[in-house]
């Protein structure tokens, strides 16, 4: 068993639960409403309490119209070699069926995309993954989710174990009442004790919760049933070493850590910089700057950080001050996206 390539690719693109929180209340304002029908009209002669604003509406969570087709190619532009199988034309539409089905009415929750005249579980897979990695529009996650669901619902792995994930990274799991049937079905892939890719999700989620122990055994697991390697192995080592260092386990979380960063993995980078911060704090800035120059601008807020401190600790030595403080400046403009130069 496989999960698709995309996935693999972003699986440490962490988004916030703004999207789930929108549509959990959208639906159950509606759930209000419809319970409300056929009640007889009570008259009040008396003062009530101002009434709470409504949440957004199904057609203002999932705004197609701030997601053009050509943002869609963006992403297949970017990920070539992960979506293959269709065409940017064949993805929208799957868009585009679904936003008329909310548009008549239907729960996005609930909407079914497959069967007869649908579409396949992979593309609409797919289009969720592309969804997920569009930037800007806050209704390209909202999309996301639910055609992750739409796929979920048919039963498909890789969209049960995508949205699973998606659900534990953002603090969401649990929270969704619509949502529960997915996690189920990714905790029956749980609980085979088979499944690498599920018990590393299972591992994230446990972390994510602050059950360590729990985590390090999940992960453990993943490792033991796949040991000739699965799509999803780096993840599973990269969170197992961050399990080890909040069980102050700080050698095996560096040994882990550092082998991934040599395949290239700038999550280790990242998680390097921040452990060795103060046991060598010039591997510490390596790692760090690795990371900056790959894509992770933020870390340079952290090398400015660190120059700060060098600052504060050159005691009389006049020109290291200086020089530490000229850097932090330098790493703090990097920092800064609004920095022209």
């Amino acid at each position: 068993m496989s999960t698709c390539r995309y996935c693999k690719a972003v699986w440490l693109l962490v988004s916030p639960a703004r999207s789930l929180r929108s549509a959990s209340t959208t639906n159950s304002t509606i759930q209000r409403q419809a319970s409300s029908i056929g009640k007889p009209r009570q008259l009040r002669h008396y003062a009530v309490p101002r009434r709470q604003r409504a949440g957004p509406s199904p057609l203002e969570v999932y705004k197609l119209s701030e997601i053009p087709q050509s943002s869609l190619e963006a992403v297949i532009s970017r990920n070539p070699e992960a979506f293959q199988r269709h065409t940017p034309e064949e993805y929208y539409k799957c868009a585009e069926k679904f936003h008329e089905a909310i548009s008549r009415g239907s729960d996005p929750w609930s909407t079914t995309l497959t069967g007869k005249n649908g579409f396949p579980v992979d593309l609409i897979h797919e289009t969720a993954c592309i969804m997920r990695q569009i930037r800007g529009p806050r209704s390209a996650d909202a999309f996301a989710t639910a055609l992750w669901a739409s796929a979920s619902e048919a039963g498909y792995r890789p969209s049960i174990l995508s949205l699973a994930r998606h659900l534990a990274r953002s603090g969401a799991y649990g929270r969704v009442a619509q949502l529960r049937k997915v996690e189920a079905r990714f905790k029956q892939l749980v609980s085979t004790a088979r499944d690498p890719d599920a018990l590393t999700v299972e591992g994230e989620l446990q972390y994510e919760q602050g059950n360590y122990e729990a985590a390090i055994r999940a992960l453990q697991r993943a490792l033991q049933v796949g040991a000739a390697g699965f799509e999803w192995k780096p993840y599973c080592q990269l969170c197992m070493g961050k399990a080890f260092v909040k069980t102050s386990r700080h050698d095996e979380a560096r040994a882990i850590f550092e082998s991934l960063s040599e395949i290239g993995l700038i999550e280790a980078d990242i998680e390097l910089g921040k452990l060795l911060r103060v046991s060598d704090r010039d591997a510490a800035e390596r790692h760090l700057f690795t990371a900056a120059s790959n894509g992770r601008a933020d870390m340079f807020s952290l090398l400015s950080e660190i120059a700060l401190e060098k600052a504060a600790e050159s005691g009389g030595d006049k020109t290291s001050k200086e020089e530490s403080q000229r850097w932090a400046k330098e790493w703090s403009k990097l920092a800064d996206p609004r920095t022209e130069y």
